[in-house]
């Protein structure tokens, strides 16, 4: 009496595991054999080299599928012979947001994923202000809109730690710029968030040959007090006039525990509002430049009779300022391995080529020139910085290498077309030597050129508070 249901059984059981099996079958049919994107014959990042040997990388969706020899089918099929594909490079400062000319401005650098660094309004996003989501992006959040809405104490903790968890991965402070975040706030902040796993940005304090390190040192404070710091664009303030200095105190402060990281950008130009403090006073002395180094668009002849009568006007203009020493971008570009922060989003009123060309510039100037290996700096502008970074912002732990299963964020380049264009008389010129560019498996650049169309692959990339 048992043995037909039983049998019955086993039959339904050998239908449902060959249903299983065909099932299983066709998924890796479709893992293997319907890429959306394969791109053959090209060498690769394979940790900090280029690979030796060529293979065949596939995408399907928004993650890399395969990599063999295989010549595996796929909907579209792009010619890697003589290219090189790494992951989508880093840009851990571009503050501001991004119009959708500006973001593949910014991918024909290599970008694929902007970090907000320089202090958002609360909960922000890239809808809120309308801005380009071509590529992925971070956002901070600051002080400004705390003092803005009179917020103190408590008020402010609760304010700033309701956007972290919104999705802000930092708390961006900039002493420098405002006068409001006082010794005593920072101090207070510090505090309040100590040993909570919220990172700190820093703008510092001072940007003077006789204060930069003081400035450091606070920053190094915050740290030692149990908060993760990074120092934004150190070679412009922190460490113009000091550079082995300040890296000794911060290279003492990590040895001793303390959690401390750092960018730069490879200009010795820095550039700012001309309403900001930092033009306040003697600027020119603690500078030590001269006019024949500052640059106000439109103005030839500048005196200090006539920078004082810009400022006095309410129109905003940016000034550059030619004051770091070569010495000192080169020290953190060849003896470090810190990040690129470009400081500048590429907007259509950017006089400072940094927005569109850094990535670029840097591989002409320390790759080209023997300083710096290719691979070696692609990885320290992809995947050291993911890695750094993902203990704030755990998405970017899905990207930075190429792997099957990682978010296809991914850059083919003609490594003897790269070339940085973009300069102080044309500060939007696009770097060259892109081929095409991915964000999360869909195309933004293709034979070069910008891919038209509505697509806005990128996505926001949270803290770790909103997890």
């Amino acid at each position: 009496m048992c043995a037909e249901p039983f049998s019955i059984t086993r039959r339904r059981l050998g239908i449902v595991c060959v249903i299983g099996i065909l099932a299983v079958a066709a998924m890796v049919r479709q893992f293997h054999f319907g890429c959306d994107f394969l791109i053959q014959d090209v060498r690769y990042l394979q940790a900090n080299e280029i690979s030796k040997e060529s293979v065949n990388i596939g995408i399907t969706r928004d993650r890399i599928s395969y990599i063999g020899k295989e010549r595996v089918r796929a909907r579209t099929v792009i010619r890697g012979d003589g290219l090189v594909l790494t992951p989508g490079l880093i840009d851990v400062n571009s503050c501001g947001w991004l119009k959708e000319d500006a973001a593949i401005l910014k991918a024909k650098d290599g970008v694929t994923t902007f970090l907000n660094a320089h202090g958002d309004s609360f909960k922000a996003n890239a809808k809120r202000f309308s801005a380009s989501e071509k590529l992925n992006y971070a956002t901070s959040v600051g002080l400004i809109p705390a003092f803005a809405d009179h917020l103190k104490g408590e008020q402010m903790m609760a304010a700033l730690e309701d956007s972290l968890r919104y999705g802000a991965y930092t708390i961006s402070l900039s002493p420098e710029y405002t006068a409001e975040t006082t010794p005593e706030i920072v101090t207070a902040l510090s505090r309040h968030f100590a040993n909570r796993n919220v990172l700190f940005t820093f703008h510092l304090r001072y940007s003077s040959q006789s204060e930069e390190l003081k400035g450091l040192r606070e920053a190094i404070d915050c740290a030692k007090a149990g908060n993760p710091v990074h120092i934004l664009h150190i070679t412009s303030t922190g460490a113009t006039f000091h550079p082995e200095e300040a890296r000794a105190l911060i290279d003492a402060a990590v040895q001793a525990g303390g959690k401390i990281t750092y960018d730069f950008y490879p200009y010795t130009a820095w550039a700012s509002p001309i309403h900001q403090a930092r033009f306040d006073g003697n600027w020119r002395e603690r500078f030590q430049v001269d006019f024949s180094r500052v640059l106000v668009a439109g103005e030839s002849n500048l005196s200090a009779e006539r920078f004082e009568a810009l400022r006095r006007e309410p129109q905003k203009r940016l000034v550059i300022v030619d004051s770091i020493p070569q010495a000192t971008v080169d020290y953190f570009a060849t003896n470090t391995d810190c990040p690129i922060g470009s400081d500048s989003e590429a907007s259509s009123t950017s006089t400072h080529p940094r927005g569109v060309g850094s990535f670029a510039k840097f591989i002409n100037d320390y790759v080209d020139s023997g300083k710096v290996e290719f691979g070696q700096a692609i990885y320290r502008f992809s995947t050291l910085v993911a890695k750094r970074f993902s203990a704030h912002i755990p998405a970017l732990a899905d990207r930075g290498s190429i792997e099957v299963g990682k978010a296809a964020d991914l850059v083919l380049w003609d490594r003897e077309k790269i070339k940085s264009r973009a300069s102080f008389a044309d500060p939007l010129a696009p770097s060259s030597g892109v081929v095409a560019a991915f964000v999360n498996g869909v195309p933004v650049v293709l034979n070069g050129e910008s891919v038209t169309g509505r697509a806005s692959p990128g996505r926001h990339l949270k803290g770790v508070w909103a997890q």
